[in-house]
């Protein structure tokens, strides 16, 4: 039986045109969405610690203004004093906030929107690995998703009375491969990835003013990966052998790729792959109307 969904195979980012929105089935073809950093409202989850932290520092640099949204509340608070020393006192605001409990995440959304005004660019960036508390793992890495995409759908969405926006959500290079050393956490990346692209191949985005985009790094350096334990994962030892072959991609090559896919206005469902063997990928999936 011949599959539904057909994935774009990939190609090099020296010779790939840029992807826009006409390569994505089932979409109004007729709209991109601008965006510029520059005064920009973001509401990044999980923007604490590691990439998150360095991804708000990025954005802050690029003019925009950052709301973190984290459960630690302790490195939130180090980090808002960091940035705002560093660029000033409306740069950077820490709200706490659990992803896993909705009315607690739709509070820090709606605080952030009080002060703002509005939020341009939603990230829903949360995410874990522990194989061994795959419950919890699936409400933070996919439900807190859900949670943080639709609280930004309805604020955004132009039909509504909303400015429109950007939505994007961190997948995993995992969630398009297959690792039997976390096969839950690799499924909760894989749900992140095709709840974005169905959003994304939505008839009405046009009308609402939105883009959907999803980024998939392979590991990346900081203590999210450098740090698990072997309770975490069903096969340590092979965990980190995969790690030794994948080799750890620097905090900067992913955030760079996350600034290219907001300020390109035809990015409306990119699946982008991070690795270093291949580099900064863009591929979609063909939606064939049966």
């Amino acid at each position: 039986m011949q599959s539904c969904l057909k994935r774009k195979r990939c190609v090099s980012t020296s010779s790939h045109r840029p992807l826009s929105i006409a390569d994505t089935a089932g979409t109004d073809q007729n709209y991109s969405i601008k965006m510029k950093l520059t005064d920009a409202n973001v509401f990044l989850t999980g923007g604490a610690m590691g990439f998150g932290a360095g991804l708000t520092e990025a954005l802050i640099k690029s003019g925009a203004k950052v709301f973190i949204g984290d459960v630690n509340e302790e490195q939130g608070n180090i980090l808002q004093t960091r940035l705002r020393s560093t660029y000033g006192e409306d740069k950077a605001t820490f709200v706490k906030c659990d992803v896993t409990k909705p009315q607690e995440l739709t509070d820090a959304f709606n605080s952030a929107v009080s002060t703002a005004g509005h939020i341009d660019i939603m990230l829903n960036n949360a995410g874990m690995i522990h194989e061994n508390k795959w419950n919890y793992m699936m409400d933070v890495n996919l439900g807190g998703v859900v949670i943080g995409t639709n609280l930004a759908v309805e604020h955004m969405r132009k039909d509504k009375g909303g400015k429109g926006g950007i939505i994007i959500n961190t997948g995993s290079f995992a969630g398009l491969d297959a690792r039997f050393v976390f096969p839950v956490y690799a499924a909760s990346k894989a749900a992140v990835v095709h709840f974005t692209s169905c959003w994304a191949a939505n008839p009405y985005l046009g009308e609402m003013g939105i883009r959907f985009a999803s980024m998939n790094p392979t590991a990346v350096n900081t203590g999210f990966i450098n740090n698990q334990k072997p309770e975490q994962l069903l096969y340590y030892k092979e965990f980190q052998e995969m790690l030794k072959s994948l080799s750890l991609l620097p905090i900067d090559t992913v955030v760079g790729a996350f600034l290219k896919v907001i300020e390109d206005d035809g990015s409306n469902g990119t699946i982008m792959t991070i690795s270093l063997k291949n580099g900064v990928c863009p591929m979609k999936l063909d939606v064939v109307k049966v």
